[in-house]
């Protein structure tokens, strides 16, 4: 078993290294580095002290500004895609999960297309934001239980956002780049998303792919409307396009269920919860004038959470919208436990940006930026792939937790940390596909006289509403002299005026006549 994982993972990392056409060898070595020393290291630079990493700090440089651009990207996601299914590649529904996370780059004034965007912030009081980029990205869920524990994902897709597109949007454009690629275009695809991700606009790219069933979470009081009931046309007006609202704040407004289950299950801390399911089918969300939402229906969820007195755990209860063609294919248990899914990117975030350094590039490159990014993905999918044969390596106030004991029998899955702990260990047993490194002698460096053109700065990006501009009235220069047609009405209405003003101060017309043209 132990033979086999390790093989399956030897080939792997010569399939990749055969996918970057340029600076290959210095490519691997980076990524053996990071995989295996960047919990150690606080900048990227401090990479090249790595033992794996056999060349020079300048060589960090060279593999990403040189290499990684012409890496062929598709291939690689589709070979660590492979490789996380397996034999079950075919055999069941691909488990997809999308959101965004936040790029901090505050004080890099040479850095394009910065703006403001949202991150979670610790301080009481603060507007949860920062200046940076913001990246998209894509990962899949694995169907093993034990895998689950440990909160592995496999990232497969990360793309920045541009400042003039929403996260939202390009993330499931996103998702369908990715089935097109993965070519399971004919297989159930599921994704999971937030409540962001159910908007009219991402409602409509999720259904161009009819292959795939799109989860995301609804607010507590958001509307919904059931269909139209079928009445006999009188001919005048177009037919309702939506029936009686839905207010899920409201339970007076809920019709009858089309289905529901409940089912006990034990917490981490012991306790025993049950969750109680409905689903209400075929309801109506509003659309826009490009997507006519009443056509692409959904599946309502809700999921309520009770103690063992009976009282619910949670304040409000959770509100699921099921949309995509196949949506009837999914279980209520298996809608529960695919959005439970959800919250493991979040474990993926977190421990790429403490551990795999991702946010920690110091680059005034855009294209730079990204091309670490993709890397850092691709450290995380070798990690995934050594996490049931690396060695187990516990602190010494850690050798007698029972994590560590399980991970002394063969084939137990560690967790990421740990699998990177031991994956400096497990180097030396596999090797690297890298060649060796030999002297290239003195570098010759710049010539004389050559000047080095200075980045300009860019301002930060402030994204507000757009209002629709009003159109600019046209002024004629010249219409003070043209030639007006005058109103006989205006022109009778004037000389009534002027004669009842002449009686009151006891002027004939003729001196009045006589008087202006004097004046004149």
């Amino acid at each position: 078993m132990l033979d086999n994982a390790l093989q399956k993972l030897m080939n792997f990392r010569q399939t990749i290294y055969t996918l970057f056409p340029k600076r290959k060898d210095a490519i691997m070595n980076l990524l053996d580095s990071l995989t295996s020393h960047g919990h150690h290291c606080k900048s990227v630079i401090q990479l090249s002290n790595a033992s794996c990493f056999e060349r020079q700090y300048s060589s960090i440089t060279d593999a990403i500004a040189d290499g990684l651009p012409e890496a062929h990207w598709p291939d690689i996601r589709k070979s660590v895609y492979k490789e996380h299914r397996g034999c079950e590649y075919q055999k069941t529904p691909h488990h997809f999960i999308v959101d965004c996370t936040p790029a901090p780059r505050p004080y890099a004034e040479k850095l394009p297309d910065r703006y403001i965007t949202h991150a979670p912030n610790p301080a009481p009081g603060n507007k949860p934001i920062c200046v940076g980029h913001q990246y998209s990205v894509l990962v899949s869920s694995s169907h093993n239980r034990a895998e689950k524990d440990k909160n592995w994902v496999v990232p497969l897709s990360v793309k920045r956002v541009p400042s003039e597109q929403k996260g939202n949007e390009l993330g499931m454009q996103q998702l369908n780049e990715c089935i097109d690629e993965l070519e399971i275009g004919e297989e159930l695809s599921i994704n999971v998303a937030d409540s962001l991700y159910g908007t009219d606009k991402c409602r409509e790219i999720a259904t161009k792919k009819e292959n795939l069933v799109h989860i995301f979470r609804l607010r507590n009081n958001r509307n919904v409307f059931l269909e139209p009931m079928a009445t006999s046309s009188s001919g005048k007006g177009r037919n309702r396009e939506f029936g009686d609202k839905m207010q899920l704040n409201s339970p007076e407004t809920y019709p009858t269920y089309d289905e529901d289950t409940q089912f006990t299950r034990i917490t981490r801390k012991g306790k025993t919860h049950t969750l109680h399911i409905k689903l209400w089918g075929n309801i109506l969300l509003r659309g826009s004038t490009s997507f006519r939402s009443s056509e692409h229906p959904i599946n309502l969820v809700q999921i309520t959470v009770t103690n063992e007195q009976g009282n619910a755990v949670f304040k409000r209860p959770l509100w699921l919208g099921v949309l995509g063609k196949r949506r009837h294919e999914l279980t209520l248990t298996d809608i529960q436990q695919a959005y439970a899914e959800r919250y493991d990117i979040e474990h993926y975030f977190r421990f790429s940006k403490n551990n795999l350094l991702m946010d920690a590039y110091q680059t005034a490159d855009a294209e730079h930026e990204d091309l670490w990014w993709q890397l850092c993905c691709l450290a995380y999918g070798q990690l995934y792939l050594s996490k049931s044969i690396v060695p187990s390596i516990p602190q010494p106030w850690e050798r007698y937790l029972p994590e560590f004991k399980d991970n002394d029998t063969p084939g137990a899955i560690s967790s990421p940390s740990k699998t990177q702990r031991g994956f400096i260990k497990l180097l030396d047993v596999i090797g690297t596909p890298a060649a060796t490194c030999v002297p290239r002698g003195k570098p010759t460096g710049r010539k004389s006289g050559d000047i080095q053109i200075k980045k300009e700065s860019h301002p930060i990006i402030f994204k507000t509403k757009k209002t629709p501009e009003k159109d600019a009235k046209t002024i004629s220069l010249d219409s003070e002299t043209q030639p007006t047609k005058p109103d006989l009405q205006e022109i009778d209405i004037f000389l009534e005026l002027v004669q009842s003003s002449l009686k009151k101060i006891k002027l004939t017309p003729s001196e009045f006549s006589k008087l202006l043209i004097n004046s004149s």
